[in-house]
């Protein structure tokens, strides 16, 4: 699931217990990188009522020092618009035609829209990917 939410633009939270937040964060980190920002909000609305802001590193650093209680509150930045926008440009690239054709296929478009798809997705007009498609 955090693979999927890499390069999400918004803020993302999660709601943690004492006993998974540091196996959280250190998926998170493996996952989006250490330098992440995120902001650990424990026991909201009580009172002791604590945040620690930093990177994924930082909070994971913090935990070790203090062991958590009390359940959290994960705040997570979300992905730079250069980032997500380098991600999405290139996911396709390891795939060849006929593997891009049959992903779009798989997602529930006819063969026709698969094909505009790839094309887009390529810079390529809908001839030249049908075209190179029977040339297989």
């Amino acid at each position: 699931m955090l693979e999927e939410l890499q390069y999400a633009l918004g803020t993302l939270l999660f709601y943690e217990s004492p006993h998974r937040v540091a196996k959280t964060l250190t998926r998170m980190a493996e996952v989006w990188g250490a330098e992440r920002q995120v902001c650990l909000a424990r026991e909201l609305t009580k009172r002791y009522e604590e945040f620690i802001r930093g990177t994924l590193a930082e909070c994971l650093e913090h935990l070790e020092q203090f062991p958590p209680q009390g359940e959290y509150c994960i705040i997570a930045e979300g992905a730079s618009a250069a980032e997500a926008t380098a991600a999405a440009a290139g996911w396709w690239e390891p795939m060849s035609l006929g593997e891009h054709v049959e992903h779009y296929e798989q997602r529930g478009s006819e063969r026709k829209d698969a094909l505009k798809l790839v094309a887009v997705d390529r810079g390529l007009s809908k001839r030249d990917v049908y075209n190179a498609l029977l040339e297989r």
